[in-house]
């Protein structure tokens, strides 16, 4: 039932750039979901194919639809103009590409009250150039020490308390790596975080993503913010100094001394599984960061 306050439980936003091939089954897995007390703030960023007509027919067809129009600004103005914009006590990402299974919204606030936590995604299916899934960590632990190596979300899965995106936002200085800087920041300053294990979101792979046009500046990005978290939860759970962290990252033996050392803080947990091959992954990433320098 919707809220007869008029304020939503749930703010859905929803950045749109010339999505025309998509939007309309996208809007649609939002508009159907189980759980409708939410509004859905759609920005429409400077499109030049139909997108616009396709929204605007969908925004005279359900109230809960609130509709902009504006010149192109990007992602990141994108993302925080819908913040700044939401009513709701919890905001959900969603992509124009992307289609959220029917139950999305209500799992994920059952998921987020039950376990008082304050950021939460969802396993993904893939389709389009790829197929498969992706499956994240379920508990705060495990995202902690999936920070040491990338996102622990899939961005367009992302729910969580307004507060939380209304006092941290996106931040302009990590363009392509925007939302891993978003979480990153989040865990630092004490938010918590989980995943729902059953699959909300089908994923749309392209050919050619963001990810793969700006391949190099994205990883090199995300190698400054895993830096970043290296020496935040060293400095946490080891109480290691920043000095004495960048030294270890500095020289593999003792990147290997912190790790082992990191994982008898989360024994028999699903962190320690994480950090099983910790050592393998974080020194698959600076090696090609290495790689990638040499080749600017």
């Amino acid at each position: 039932m919707m809220n007869t306050n008029q304020v939503p439980v749930i703010s859905v936003i929803l950045p749109v750039f010339n999505s025309g091939q998509y939007i309309e089954r996208s809007i649609k897995s939002i508009l159907d979901q189980s759980f409708n007390d939410f509004e859905l703030i759609i920005i429409d960023d400077g499109s030049s194919d139909d997108s616009f007509e396709i929204l605007s027919k969908y925004a005279k067809l359900d109230e809960r639809i609130h509709l902009i129009r504006r010149d192109n600004q990007g992602l990141i103005y994108t993302l925080n103009q819908a913040i700044e914009i939401a009513k709701g006590q919890y905001i959900a990402r969603m992509d124009a590409d992307d289609l959220a299974l029917p139950k999305r919204l209500e799992y994920q606030l059952a998921f987020l009250e039950e376990n008082q936590l304050h950021l939460c995604g969802s396993s993904v299916q893939l389709m389009g150039a790829a197929t498969g899934y992706w499956y994240y960590p379920h508990s705060h632990a495990g995202c902690e020490v999936e920070l040491l190596f990338g996102v622990p979300f899939a961005h367009p899965s992302v729910m969580g308390h307004s507060s939380v995106f209304k006092e941290l936002r996106y931040s302009s200085e990590w363009p392509l790596v925007e939302d891993y800087d978003l979480w990153q920041r989040a865990w630092a300053a004490g938010f918590k975080m989980g995943n729902v294990r059953e699959v909300l979101l089908q994923y749309r792979v392209h050919r050619k993503q963001t990810s793969s046009l700006y391949h190099q500046q994205q990883a090199k990005n995300s190698q400054q913010i895993r830096s970043r978290h290296w020496q935040q939860i060293l400095s946490v759970k080891l109480g290691i100094s920043p000095t004495e962290a960048q030294e270890a990252e500095k020289d593999l033996w003792k990147t290997f001394q912190r790790l082992r050392e990191l994982k008898q803080c989360y024994k028999g947990t699903e962190a320690e599984k994480i950090l099983h091959h910790s050592f393998l992954r974080l020194c698959s990433h600076r090696f090609h960061s290495w790689v990638l320098e040499r080749m600017s």
